[in-house]
């Protein structure tokens, strides 16, 4: 079989690799080059540099591999009529995402940002009030491997955590889980509330301007799923308004955000680069599953975390 990477690989893992399959051939092109497109029987991308014109040189490609979760930049017409299988990572980004949303959570009832901005000050000032996790409601929409691991943390604070999936199904370790046609009728019960859904349909511009406005004052939104979860001039005007205490926001629907964008120097927004899912163990536990998923293949079993495009997940 041979392997395409266009992402860069390091060493030990690709001496890893070659001891656990020494008879197939793999090519490190990294730098999203793609010279041995015709030959090649998988691809393993981070998966946005996957175009039509790379899957019709591809004539012997059997699989994608993506190293991310999101396959929502992919060709879907010509993979599907080509019938490649595409499977993802999914499920390694749960622990730093998992922190991530708590490093949020944190730093707003300690009020981090507040005291770093007195150090700079010279400011002693110890009266701003300060609260605890503890007996706070999180809300989480998505209740998969990310959303089990943020609620996991969650419960670790004694806070009370439900959730939102699609059909509101129970799922661990959520005391509740209401479906997502619920969202807005719950909006009132957090005063933490954690987007990690998928890009698909349904959830494209899924919380709207009501939304917000049934949220208490006091309330938290947090996004590390997909930024196009919610309009940009939806966040503008909750912000405007001060509809809720504040949001964290690791995902946009314009990334990166233009310049002399409103949301830049909102008080109650935090923005990061959409960084949440990254942690120094990525690859390490990408392989994990890309080795599970070349056995599979060379087997003809089914395939961890095999995609439905039709689904987007």
């Amino acid at each position: 079989m041979k392997v395409l990477f266009t992402l860069d690989v390091p060493k030990h893992l690709q001496q890893l690799q070659a001891e656990k399959f020494p008879d197939d051939t793999f090519y490190y092109e990294g730098n999203n080059h793609f010279a041995n497109l015709a030959e090649v029987d998988v691809i393993v991308t981070y998966g946005s540099n996957i175009k039509e014109e790379q899957i019709k040189q591809a004539q012997n490609l059997k699989l994608i591999m993506v190293f991310s979760a999101g396959v929502d930049s992919l060709p879907r017409e010509i993979i599907q009529e080509r019938k490649i299988k595409v499977a993802n990572v999914r499920g390694i980004h749960a622990v730093p995402m998992g922190e991530f949303a708590l490093s949020f959570m944190l730093s707003h009832v300690k009020k981090a940002a507040f005291f770093y901005q007195m150090q700079k000050q010279e400011n002693w000032s110890s009266e701003e009030p300060i609260t605890e996790l503890a007996g706070k409601t999180l809300i989480v929409a998505g209740t998969g491997a990310i959303g089990a691991k943020v609620a996991q943390f969650a419960k670790a604070f004694d806070m009370e955590v439900l959730g939102v999936n699609t059909t509101g199904h129970p799922a661990e370790p959520f005391k509740k889980t209401y479906a997502m046609t619920d969202i807005e009728e719950i909006a009132p019960l957090a005063d933490f509330f954690v987007s990690v859904l998928p890009q698909t349909k349904k959830t494209t511009g899924m919380y709207k301007e009501t939304f917000f406005e049934r949220m208490k004052s006091s309330a938290v939104f947090i996004n590390i799923g997909r930024g196009s979860a919610v309009e940009i001039d939806v966040l503008e005007k909750a912000s405007k308004q001060q509809q809720i205490a504040h949001f964290y926001l690791d995902v946009l629907p314009e990334e990166p955000l233009s310049a002399g964008s409103y949301l830049w120097q909102a008080d109650n927004i935090t923005m990061t680069p959409h960084v949440s899912g990254h942690s120094d163990k990525y690859l390490d536990r990408s392989f994990e599953i890309w080795f599970e998923n070349m056995n599979h293949l060379k087997k003809n079993t089914k395939l961890r975390n095999e995609i439905d495009l039709n689904k987007g997940y």
